[in-house]
């Protein structure tokens, strides 16, 4: 029992994402440890004093043989916890059997606590070390600021933007074994990252029901994750990327500045859809005006993935291609924001 409810608690563990919340794991998983060993090394502390001798047993002259099974067992539980700390007074072994078998738990339990402690102090600063590297980067920060003589004002935004950087999501180039981690197993991640994201859009979700293994491959090769701050600016109007992203809006708010009128984009939306179809210049600007999330698709890796993969006449990405920018030249002026209707080519 005490190997299977080892497995069950390191399936739990694993299952855990969060520093703070492992590191509670890892106490109750050192208390569910002590009480194991409390609960066997009570069994034969009561075993010793529940045999029969001429010579007398502790139970007997404690008067606990009389006494009922929660008594029994509650002190004996009670006097082999006490022996992580020294023992206890009340209840002292009466033979040489006794005294042999408390000492050999007394040595016991003296190297399990100090097991516990070493665990407890390593997890211990484990989490200092990842707060005081947090810390360090952010105190860099600030003396090289000061050493450029940046304004008060630019400075207090780029370390609130690196304090968000470091405490929000991640971006996967700072995961350092990402990278080890198998490749189809990280086209799947990428695949559930970014699924959501593209069902928003009527396309790409006939996309994903045609033809499933092509959006992995968009997914993993084209789809990246953009983490900004409030007044970041995503692209400018007038800019002609030299490489061109869709952006789809993940977590927070962005305003979308056309011909001096701010639109604010929400979650679940997307914008510069353009970018995959023709060439284009941002009509706009795009603004964060909260701290934003955002997943992009570069358009020429998407571009290249579609063309590779050669699909049925009945779904073909050129016909949506073609029906989006004849309605873009159908329009008297066109933004970032301009959509298209998809209609299905069956």
């Amino acid at each position: 029992r005490l190997v299977r409810m080892k497995e069950v608690m390191e399936q739990i563990t694993e299952r855990v994402q969060s520093d703070k919340l492992a590191f509670i794991m890892n106490i109750f998983k050192l208390l569910a440890f002590i009480l194991s060993i409390a609960h066997v090394s009570a069994c034969g502390w009561w075993s010793l004093g529940d045999r029969d001798s001429s010579s007398g047993t502790w139970a007997r002259e404690l008067g606990y043989d009389n006494k009922t099974l929660d008594d029994q067992y509650l002190v004996s539980l009670h006097w082999s916890l006490s022996q992580f700390s020294g023992g206890m007074d009340e209840v002292s072994p009466a033979s040489p059997l006794e005294r042999l078998y408390a000492v050999v738990m007394w040595m016991f339990a003296f190297m399990s606590a100090a097991v516990v402690v070493s665990v407890l102090t390593s997890n211990l600063t484990q989490l200092h070390i990842i707060g005081g590297s947090r810390s360090r980067q952010l105190a860099m920060l600030r003396k090289y600021l000061k050493q450029n003589s940046i304004s008060s004002n630019l400075a207090l935004r780029m370390q609130r933007s690196a304090q968000h950087a470091l405490s929000a999501d991640l971006t996967a180039d700072l995961v350092e074994l990402l990278p080890v981690v198998a490749e189809p197993l990280r086209v799947e991640m990428h695949f559930e990252m970014y699924l959501s994201n593209l069902q928003n859009h009527t396309f790409f979700s006939a996309y994903i029901n045609e033809s499933p293994q092509v959006i992995r491959r968009i997914c993993h090769y084209a789809m990246s994750t953009v983490l900004l701050s409030t007044g970041d600016v995503v692209f400018s109007k007038g800019e002609s990327p030299s490489q061109p992203k869709m952006y789809f809006i993940t977590k927070g708010q962005c305003d979308y500045v056309h011909a001096g009128e701010p639109q604010t984009v929400n979650e679940r939306q997307y914008i510069a859809e353009a970018v995959l179809w023709t060439r284009w210049t941002h009509q706009g600007t795009l603004i964060a005006n909260s701290d934003l999330k955002l997943a992009a698709l570069d358009a020429k890796i998407f571009q290249d993935i579609s063309d590779r993969f050669k699909e049925t006449a009945s779904f073909d990405p050129k016909l949506y291609a073609a029906d989006f920018v004849g309605y873009m030249n159908s329009l008297d002026y066109c933004t970032d924001l301009s959509q298209c209707k998809y209609r299905s080519f069956e």
